[in-house]
């Protein structure tokens, strides 16, 4: 077998970990920022139908 074929099995351990928490930790940043938008997108529209309340009731 040639070099370039012969693979460091604690090598490929390592990279595989490194991307798997790198994956976990970019994850970890699109869903605070999701969940960040819903909390807003939910705020708003209890917003609006506090004011649609208010506008109907007089």
């Amino acid at each position: 077998m040639s070099r370039s074929k012969i693979i460091n099995l604690n090598e490929y351990i390592e990279k595989k970990k490194k991307v798997k928490t790198e994956n976990q930790r970019s994850y970890k940043n699109k869903t605070r920022f999701t969940e960040e938008e819903e909390r807003l997108k939910t705020l708003n529209l209890f917003m609006r139908v506090l004011a649609t309340m208010e506008k109907e009731s007089y």
